[in-house]
């Protein structure tokens, strides 16, 4: 029975081991977006007077939130950055404007091809909705062009935080 004993032994750890696998493997997943929504642009271009918004009312007011403005751009978009107005809205009405830059040149390709890039800011970092109702980001861009050529899609994100 000693040989029945050390196989057991052995079943038993390759299944603590797969159990443990598992566990950490679930456990390290990242945080997924409680909301995420992407606005495909017409022509693949962003005029000035195109206001994009981003209303929701599903968060948790205990938990953190890190918010994340991301550009779905064209290989071939020309700036080196974007200026991006960012206006928010609680339900209480209450609202806060502000400018942000997102930096583009870093994105280049040096071959040819069909690529988008994906060009994610954080704009807000470890914040709290704290009251009941519909809170609204807004964004527009503020580039001297009238027409920004090569932005796809504008989406923000908004991730709990551990």
């Amino acid at each position: 029975m000693k040989g029945g004993g050390m196989a057991s032994a052995k079943l038993i750890a390759q299944a603590v081991g797969v159990v443990l696998w598992i566990v950490v493997s679930v456990g390290c997943k990242p945080n997924e977006p409680r909301y995420h929504y992407f606005e495909q642009l017409p022509d693949e271009a962003w005029s000035q007077d195109r206001e994009i918004f981003f209303s929701t009312s599903d968060l948790d007011s205990t938990q953190l939130y890190d918010v994340d403005l991301v550009l779905r751009l064209k290989r071939d978009i020309r700036y080196q950055q974007l200026p991006i107005g960012i206006a928010f809205e609680t339900p209480s009405r209450h609202f806060t404007t502000r400018v942000v830059n997102v930096p583009l040149s870093h994105l280049r390709l040096r071959s040819g091809g069909f690529a988008i890039y994906e060009q994610s800011l954080r704009i807000e970092e470890g914040m709290r909705y704290p009251e009941q109702g519909v809170y609204t980001y807004s964004v527009r861009q503020l580039s001297t062009d009238s027409i920004v050529k090569g932005v796809v899609e504008v989406g923000l994100t908004m991730t709990p935080r551990e």
